[in-house]
This record gives C-alpha cells, sequence and structure tokens, in this order.
C-alpha cells in the first residue's frame, strides 16, 4: 500500500478500500450461485467463508477511517484469501489457479509493499509446491512461470506508482527553483512543530535570511544567474543546520528555518554562524552577497501568525539598521 503524507490520500484510501471489499463480497456472492448450479459445493463452502471476511473488513476499516488502527485488518484478510486458495488448489487446480492470479494486485492494494511481495513470494512457493503434486511437471511450470510474472508485473507496477506519488508529493512541497520547501509546506510544519514543542515542553525557534539587494542582482547579472544561484545558497545553509532542522523559501529574497528544539541561545549562536559563511564564501558570478538575518523563538501561548510576524518586523529592523550602517559608512 502507497503511503502518503497527505489528508485527502489518508482519507481516501480506506473509503476506496470499504467500496472495493463490498464489491468483492456482492462478486463472491454471484459467484457461489453460479458453483452451486454447477454442483461445485466444496468451492461453494471455502468461498462462503470469504464473504464474511470481506464484509468485517469493510465494516471495521469504515468505523475506524479516521485512525491508523484500520490497516491491520488487511493482513488477517490476506492470509485467509490465500490460505483458502491454497487449501482448494490440489482439488480444483486448473479452477482455484486462476483465482491465485488474483492475489498479487490485491496483496499490493491492502498492504505495503515490502509486505505485499513477502506474501506473494510465499504464496508462489506454496503453489509451486503443491502444484507438483497434483498434475504434470510441465502445467505446474507453466503456471508457476505465469505467475511469477504477474507478481513481476504488479510489483513493478507499484514501485513506479510509489515512484509518481514521491515526485507529486515533492512538487507540491518543494520550490522549484531553490530546492526549498515551499510557502505552503511552512505554515503546515510550523504549527505542527508549534503544538509538538507546546506538548513537549521544548523551545522552538524560527530563523529568516533576506538576500540583501536582490533586485539589483537581477538588473546586474540577470535572473538566470540568480536562478542558478538560489540551490547553492540553499545546500549551503543547509549544510550549517541540524539534520531535524527544515529550510524554506517564502518569497524570492526570504527564506526561513523552522529549529525544533531550539532554544533563543542557539537560534543566536547559529543565526550569526550562518551570516559569517554566506558572507565569507564568493558566489559565482557575484562579488558579493549580502544577507539580513533575524531569529526569534517562540513564546508562551504564541502562534504560527504571530511567531512569524514579530520575526518579519525583527527583519525589517535589521534591514534598516544595516542600510543606515552603509549610509553612515558612504
Amino acid at each position: 500500500m502507497i503511503s502518503m503524507h497527505s489528508a485527502p490520500q489518508e482519507q481516501l484510501l480506506p473509503r476506496l478500500q470499504v467500496v472495493v471489499y463490498s464489491l468483492v463480497a456482492l462478486a463472491l456472492l454471484l459467484l457461489i450461485y453460479d458453483q452451486y448450479r454447477q454442483g461445485l459445493y466444496p468451492l461453494v463452502l471455502a468461498n462462503a467463508v470469504s464473504i464474511p471476511a470481506f464484509l468485517f473488513s469493510a465494516a471495521y476499516i469504515y468505523i475506524n477511517r479516521d485512525r491508523d488502527s484500520f490497516l491491520w485488518v488487511n493482513y488477517p484478510l490476506v492470509a485467509a484469501l490465500a490460505g483458502l486458495a491454497l487449501f482448494q488448489l490440489p482439488q480444483y487446480p486448473h479452477l482455484i489457479i486462476h483465482y491465485l492470479f488474483a492475489m498479487p494486485m490485491f496483496a499490493y492494494f491492502c498492504l505495503p509493499m515490502a509486505h505485499a511481495t513477502m506474501v506473494n513470494i510465499c504464496v508462489a512457493a506454496a503453489m509451486g509446491t503443491l502444484l507438483w503434486s497434483v498434475v504434470d511437471a510441465t502445467t505446474a511450470i507453466r503456471y508457476t512461470t505465469n505467475f511469477s510474472f504477474l507478481v513481476l508485473s504488479t510489483w513493478c507496477f507499484s514501485y513506479l506508482t510509489l515512484l509518481k506519488g514521491v515526485s507529486l508529493q515533492r512538487l507540491a512541497l518543494t520550490d522549484q527553483v531553490s530546492g526549498a520547501y515551499n510557502r505552503e509546506h511552512f505554515y503546515h510544519l510550523l504549527e505542527r512543530e508549534l503544538a509538538r514543542g507546546e506538548a513537549t515542553r521544548q523551545s522552538v525557534s524560527i530563523i529568516g535570511i533576506v538576500l540583501d539587494d536582490y533586485r539589483q542582482l537581477i538588473d546586474l547579472h540577470g535572473n538566470r544567474s540568480v536562478v542558478q544561484f538560489m540551490p547553492q545558497f540553499v545546500k549551503k545553509i543547509r549544510q550549517l543546520i541540524r539534520g531535524e532542522d527544515d529550510i524554506f523559501r517564502l518569497e524570492d529574497d526570504l527564506v526561513m528555518l523552522v529549529l525544533p528544539d531550539c532554544g533563543e541561545e542557539g537560534a543566536i549562536v547559529l543565526m550569526e554562524r550562518i551570516k559569517r559563511k554566506v558572507q565569507e564564501q564568493s558566489w559565482r558570478p557575484f562579488a558579493e552577497v549580502s544577507i539580513s538575518v533575524a531569529a526569534v523563538t517562540r513564546n508562551a501561548d504564541e502562534d504560527s501568525e504571530s511567531i512569524e510576524k514579530r520575526l518579519l518586523k525583527r527583519l525589517n529592523k535589521q534591514q534598516k539598521t544595516s542600510l543606515q550602517i552603509a549610509a553612515f559608512s558612504d
């Protein structure tokens, strides 16, 4: 099962599983009626066990659709379906093998990818062993090979789907020029870190970095040079922060750092270190890069909007001070 860290997909997946399980139960009911007419009574009894399993899973997932606990019910469901099919395989090999061909796709639909792969490998091994004992070698090899190719195909499809989801998530959360996270993700993560910090009584700080004379850099060197500079700038800052810290680009010239479990003194030390390292490094084709940096630490009962406003106010004050010093030096 492909797991994405986004609310819409987390809400869609359990509802989709409820619909699919309900439809499968209905399809099994129609299949049982046809098997009963053909006199395949052992199959009727075995498949009749699957219908309550699907209905129970659908009901459980729907009740727990807003919780993570709905996932565990898929494991006994897959185990029961695989066990029933393998139990009937020696008696109806040519008929049950087609049921087993649906197992790889079903497993990748409702289980994590690694777990589904293990289940499919175990089913393939058990199926091959049983087939060798009830049918001729040629038929056993053909069925086992077909099942193996089906497992490989479904694995490739699941893997490509997972990569696509990760790529879409990256596009939705990152700034395409700099590679840092974007504004939308900034507010989401800041709210989360503030709530976590309040629950664990840990400090949360944010640092704002403004590229001075950003428009002048574009006028002097061109937009292409600035676009090529931004990923290098973000990479340099990322090398100076901790692994749990996050970097965001909120505006063309504004970069924010969210520092969980970081007090005011630590934020000030990091702020000064970033300013010194950035100004010491040579940035081609720019002669020099000047930045204004400010840091704030969350006060008690302060929300994300308040702490952001306080940081921007401090940044504006820092820029005005820098301009006054520059004017006085001239």
